[in-house]
């Protein structure tokens, strides 16, 4: 599942990695999801796909960490989301 951009990190949890994500999957993502603050939006950006730690994304944007950290999360699942639908849209 390479193609869904995340990265086993054990059996059982799946997670998205700091600047690995493209830009084009990350806007298409945001365009589904519940998030529409342009700061946590642009802090998301940084943290997925120019790969800043959580810490940077905060301060470069002026946002609470711990509303980036429940934003981060919900794009996870999200993304996670999307990734079990790919099978009901692919042929195989």
């Amino acid at each position: 599942m390479k193609d869904c951009y995340f990265h086993s990190t054990t059996k059982q949890t799946k997670t998205l990695l700091p600047g690995q994500m493209l830009e084009q999957h990350f806007e298409l993502l945001i365009g589904i999801s519940p998030i529409h603050s342009e700061k946590v939006i642009d802090a998301l950006m940084d943290h997925l796909v120019l790969g800043y730690t959580k810490r940077e994304c905060c301060e470069r944007n002026d946002v609470c960490q711990s509303y980036f950290s429940g934003a981060l999360k919900r794009i996870h699942v999200l993304n996670l989301t999307v990734c079990k639908l790919i099978p009901f849209y692919v042929k195989k």
